[in-house]
């Protein structure tokens, strides 16, 4: 599920003569909200580049702090139905209202700060017992049981008992033998085999990239979130990992400053594979070899191309 809240806003005049020397004026020019089971992220785009951005949750609303520029005042109610209900900036702050959120992060983009988060469970404020306030029934005391007088039966005779039947002799069975020459065997058991796993993606196998590599790649992306030659292995071996949605935000953000990177090709090419779109899929493994840095990861990246007439799937960089 992703919705879009444009946003259009002047900058007032007593909001810009109000601004901190370090902060330039800027304005929210939209808000995107998208959703995958428990996890959302909101985009907020902004007309100038923040230099650093903070979130988190109280209550049903989550407050974002962003360093760098001095926000219009803008107040909005999306649509009904949408996740966020009402959005307030103003400064350096901006709340989203409507939702309780945990696990919160964010990363700075390109005039753009991402939040990602979790759906909080929702708890019951102020909640009371429905039946308390209800007094029980009186539960009226048992009737007495009425007890017929007993009526007085003829006594009929009693008839002789009959006579005894002998039982007749059961005649002597012999027991069979056992036969000879069978011998008795375990019954078969039949083992079950193991259902095959599903093959996890072979983004950093086409890449060389080890578990040591992706070790050192998540430490740099931690230190500085725009470490870009740690950027393109973290997002890959995000994908290894099966953690789609952040693997796919790390792409994006290391396509904003280095679109020619062959990484973004490549994570870009597996997620299309694991979507079963086979066709953007071809696009992006062939973008990959082209821009791959050395001949065994090219060759590696062109063994996933399917061979065309007269083209045993090498590719020529």
């Amino acid at each position: 599920m992703r919705m879009r809240f444009p946003v259009a806003s002047v900058c007032l005049a007593a909001a810009c003569l109000g601004a901190p020397a370090y902060a330039q004026g800027a304005r929210i020019d939209d808000i995107q909200v998208s959703r995958d089971g428990e996890k959302v992220s909101i985009l907020v785009k902004l007309s100038q580049q923040p230099a650093a951005a903070s979130a988190k949750s109280v209550g049903d609303d989550l407050l974002v702090e962003i360093d760098g520029v001095d926000l219009a005042r803008l107040a909005l109610d999306p649509p009904a139905g949408s996740l966020v209900r009402h959005v307030d900036a103003v400064g350096g702050k901006v709340t989203l209202s409507g939702a309780a959120f945990g696990e919160v992060s964010t990363v700075i983009y390109r005039n753009a700060v991402l939040i990602e988060a979790k759906l909080a469970e929702p708890k019951l404020r102020g909640g009371s017992s429905l039946m308390a306030s209800a007094a029980p029934a009186p539960v009226p005391p048992p009737a007495a049981a009425v007890v017929p007088a007993p009526v007085a039966k003829p006594v009929a005779a009693e008839p002789p008992p009959p006579a005894k039947t002998p039982a007749p002799e059961k005649p002597a069975v012999k027991p069979a033998e056992p036969t000879k020459g069978l011998e008795s065997r375990p019954a078969p058991v039949l083992v079950s085999a193991p259902a095959p796993s599903k093959p996890k993606s072979s983004a950093t196998a086409l890449a060389n990239i080890d578990t040591a590599r992706c070790t050192a790649a998540a430490h740099d992306v931690e230190k500085d979130p725009w470490a870009i030659p740690a950027l393109g292995d973290h997002a890959l071996c995000l994908l290894d990992q099966g953690k789609t949605q952040e693997a796919s935000n790390r792409l994006e953000q290391l396509a904003a400053f280095a679109p020619e990177d062959w990484r973004v090709a490549l994570g870009r090419a597996a997620l299309a594979a694991e979507k079963g779109d086979a066709s953007n899929a071809e696009i992006g493994y062939r973008a990959a070899a082209l821009l791959a840095p050395d001949e065994h990861v090219r060759a590696a990246i062109t063994s996933k191309l399917a061979p065309t007439a007269g083209q045993q799937g090498n590719v020529t960089p």
